[in-house]
């Protein structure tokens, strides 16, 4: 078969698998950052900084694992010479010895944004970011207006070449080379999960939503256009690829919380994305059970969950007829329970969650560390569900 209609025929069975149709078989999708380069023998550093081993990297997995339909760009491979350029002090490669980690390190940014500066984020926020966030997470900003200017234009060369370099030629060569397309043309985040992550932190916004919850709700409103416009813009319309969203602190919320803080702005995304054809895949972190009716309330057939752990048996008698269900085989199973252990219990993912379609098989956790799967009970599990999951 030509490559070019291998990329077809599972560019089609993903899609078939987004809209709640049936395909001929249960289509796979496996989450990969760092832990490629572990299977081809390089560290974190080494894919950071020299993209052709990149590239190898994710090829190599293409081989090895060939029943995959579809695979993540590598956005998850942070780019090492941005965070120099921009002295940024949020990602780290190495331990207190120099070691290279075995992922990239997210250090929890603080002293972005105090509590008493809610009316100038919900006032201006691209402002607030351009004169107060970005000097404050990246240190190279924070100079002289010379110094500053020329690293913004340092950084947004870097920045090219790994969009360039890491990402779009990589793309390229799984298509071209391998058939294989990628799973996401796009990434966003919900505004409380950006709120959070670049500007309060765990802890403040976990304060704010006690002490100043009108600030936090306007907040939201504030970030939306932001998030939407980073999510749609110069995006190609279709259904496949997805979006990719990774929902980060719904399950730490009370549901009335959810309610109050999450649920407007996240359910105003959805409904925008969507109704510019593009297909949100939503990043399930946690328990999502408590929340069950907020997404049965999501436009039907348009959402893909990428769900990190459930009883997944009843979420697809209560969500299957609204979401893609994406995911179901724990990382554990693969590594700690014997080959036939673990293809069993494949089949039984697939007996529960395959009938009707809306289910792509995954794993339960984005691989990043070199012992995050045990590369020849995950081909025997792929190879079972290339099989086993045929409809018929």
């Amino acid at each position: 078969m030509s490559k070019e209609k291998l990329f077809q025929e599972r560019a089609d069975r993903v899609t078939k698998a987004f809209k709640h149709e049936i395909p001929d078989r249960v289509p796979i999708a496996l989450m990969i950052e760092t832990w490629a380069g572990h299977h081809s023998g390089y560290d974190i550093v080494e894919l950071g900084y020299d993209y052709p081993k990149l590239r190898e990297s994710f090829l190599k997995v293409a081989d090895d694992f060939e029943e995959i339909d579809a695979l993540p760009p590598a956005f998850g491979v942070r780019p090492g010479n941005l965070y120099i350029v921009a002295q940024s002090k949020e990602f780290s490669y190495y331990d207190a010895e120099g070691e290279a980690y075995a992922s990239v390190q997210h250090i929890e940014a603080e002293g972005v944004m105090s509590e008493d500066e809610y009316p100038e984020l919900i006032a201006d926020p691209f402002k607030f970011i351009v004169e107060k966030q970005l000097p404050r997470r990246y240190a190279a900003f924070a100079k002289s207006p010379t110094e500053t200017a020329l690293a913004y234009g340092q950084t947004a060369i870097v920045w090219k070449n790994y969009i360039q370099g890491a990402i779009a030629t990589l793309g390229e060569q799984l298509a071209v080379e391998k058939g294989l397309p990628c799973l996401f043309k796009g990434s966003t985040e919900m505004p409380m999960d950006a709120l959070m992550d670049y500007f309060r932190g765990f802890k403040g916004i976990s304060i704010d939503i006690k002490r100043r919850k009108q600030e936090v709700i306007d907040a939201c409103e504030a970030l939306y256009p932001l998030m939407i416009k980073r999510a749609i813009h110069g995006v190609e319309t279709g259904i496949f690829p997805g979006i990719f969203v990774p929902l980060h602190i719904p399950t730490y919320l009370r549901p009335k919380d959810f309610e109050t803080f999450y649920w407007p702005t996240f359910k105003k995304m959805i409904d925008t994305m969507v109704e510019n054809e593009c297909t949100p895949i939503l990043f399930m972190e946690g328990n999502w059970e408590p929340y069950y009716d907020f997404i049965k309330e999501l436009p039907k057939k348009k959402v893909v969950g990428l769900v990190e752990g459930a009883d997944f048996k009843k979420m697809k008698q209560e969500l299957g007829d609204t979401i893609c269900i994406m995911g179901g085989m724990p990382v554990d199973v693969i590594n700690y329970s014997t080959k036939d252990e673990a293809v069993k219990y494949a089949e039984k993912l697939i007996d529960d969650l395959a009938p009707g379609g809306g289910y792509i098989f995954a794993l339960d956790k984005v691989l990043i560390a070199p012992n995050d799967a045990n590369a020849e009970n995950l081909k025997a599990v792929l190879q079972t569900v290339a099989k086993y999951g045929e409809y018929k």
